[in-house]
């Protein structure tokens, strides 16, 4: 009976930890053996972490990002994201899935704050720029969740409370602080083999340090019309006052970004897919096609098929149920084994794009046409395409001295929105955060034509985390697709 009971007892705490907040994997192995420690190295937990985590992004990326933001629209009727309808079983994917990351995130800070040898601060450095990328991935798409006592499970903490948005803000800011102290320390005493496991950077603690700091910047912005965290402040004195201790991306040179090389294990999550799964039932969509044909983009032949000889065309976002359009231009097939597709986690156009938008609200002392430009071409650039100063010749480019602060502001964001193509789900959380592109309003679409705002909390922790569930529902006052997160609230 006792044997019973104790089996009964781990395999419902597993459940729990699941889907609550953070589990790990041989939860019962350690929780039975108290003694024995399976805690892995930590340089060779970073390769397989970023691989899965963004893989797993990047199928919800296409599944939902790039339909609610109008890069491609899907011809399967019942799938609804295009027109604002979003089932609460979406939720659980990118919930676990990132939770999962999240363990395996601290369990390289804890080994290598365990390891004590000499150097292995970078990798606690690397552990806290990773753990903020992850976890306001997870904050900004559902708001206010279980933060400072998730992942808990070896201490038996299986059912976390959820943490309000602006206490985690908080905390991945003096994260991202620390990081960039522990980075400056300097390089690892690792062999080439060893410093290998990273895929991003070969361990470099410089070039991690530029990405913890631009990341910052990305996340400052975020939060910068709200008082609270004094994040105007901050990012004044990071491009201001004290530049030096604030390294940040100097080029295309220094992206977060793991390049798919195409053999294992570092392939896309649609390498092995056939061309119809990876591309056979979405198209792209008008907005997406339009603005580049406005511009006259050299990215979009690198980016898209041709509808019919020599026209590029996209499909209506947004159609009615049972209107199903035709397919016009589509994803070239060979994208699927693309090196840039999915892989990126911050690049140096959108950080060129972020100092634009900072300068041009008067945050920093800084030309925002200068930041714009050198945006655009980055973004361009990151495609392998080139363009020249006639570019900006064009009205919809120009950022010129008549246009006015909003004008100026959605041509930042339409940028922005080309260097965030196929990353998470950053294209919704900057168009939730300022509106700033003027998206197609289809005549099908449903939820009173309103952009989600969130996710809903999954189903199965609304269950198995019950009470902590109810009082996060009562403190963001409500879980519906439309409740504005703190961020979002004016």
């Amino acid at each position: 009976m006792k044997t019973t009971l104790k089996i009964n007892y781990i395999a419902a705490a597993m459940a729990i930890c699941l889907v609550s907040a953070g589990c790990v994997k041989n939860f019962v192995e350690i929780n039975t053996n108290p003694n024995n420690s399976n805690t892995a190295s930590p340089q060779s937990l970073i390769g397989p972490l970023l691989l899965s985590t963004l893989n797993n992004t990047l199928t919800r990326n296409f599944r939902i990002n790039n339909e609610l933001m109008q890069v491609t629209v899907t011809t399967a009727d019942s799938r609804e994201f295009h027109r604002y309808e979003i089932r609460p079983a979406e939720s659980e994917y990118m919930w676990r899935n990132w939770y999962l990351a999240l363990t395996n995130v601290r369990d390289i800070y804890t080994s290598a704050a365990a390891g004590q040898q000499p150097g292995y601060q970078t990798y606690q450095g690397i552990s806290l720029i990773l753990d903020a990328w992850i976890s306001s991935l997870l904050t900004d798409m559902f708001g206010d969740v279980p933060y400072f006592d998730s992942n808990k499970g070896r201490d038996f903490i299986i059912t976390a409370k959820f943490d309000a948005q602006p206490a985690i803000y908080a905390d991945l800011f003096q994260k991202l602080d620390s990081a960039n102290q522990l980075l400056k320390l300097g390089a690892l005493p690792e062999t080439d083999d060893v410093r290998a496991l990273d895929p991003i950077y070969n361990t470099d603690p410089n070039l991690w340090r530029r990405f913890g700091n631009s990341l910052y910047l990305r996340l400052l912005l975020r939060v910068a019309h709200k008082e609270e965290l004094d994040a105007i402040d901050k990012i004044k004195e990071m491009i201001d006052i004290n530049p030096g201790e604030y390294p940040l991306f100097r080029s295309n040179a220094d992206n977060a970004i793991l390049l798919y090389t195409g053999q294992q294990p570092y392939i896309t999550a649609f390498h092995t897919a056939r061309d119809f799964d990876f591309n056979g039932d979405k198209g792209y969509a008008e907005f997406f096609i339009n603005n580049l044909l406005t511009l006259n983009d050299p990215r979009l032949p690198i980016l898209a098929t041709q509808a019919t000889l020599g026209v590029y065309s996209g499909m209506q976002s947004g159609y009615p149920r049972g209107s199903v359009p035709q397919r016009e231009s589509t994803l070239h097939a060979p994208m699927k084994s693309n090196s840039r597709l999915g892989g990126n986690m911050m690049n140096y156009g959108e950080l060129q794009l972020l100092l634009a938008e900072a300068a041009l609200k008067g945050y920093i002392d800084k030309d925002p046409t200068a930041y714009y430009r050198n945006g655009v071409y980055a973004g361009v650039e990151f495609w392998d395409a080139e363009i020249d100063d006639t570019y900006f010749d064009n009205p919809a480019a120009n950022f010129a001295e008549a246009d006015t602060d909003n004008e100026k502001l959605k041509m930042i964001h339409f940028q922005k929105y080309l260097t965030l193509l196929f990353t998470d789900f950053q294209q919704w959380y900057e168009y939730r955060r300022t509106g700033a592109l003027d998206l197609y309003r289809g005549p099908g679409l449903e939820n009173n034509g309103q952009m989600p705002s969130r996710l809903n909390y999954p189903i199965i922790v609304q269950s198995l985390n019950k009470a902590n569930y109810d009082a996060a529902v009562a403190a963001m006052g409500g879980d519906s697709i439309n409740e504005k997160v703190w961020w979002q609230r004016q």
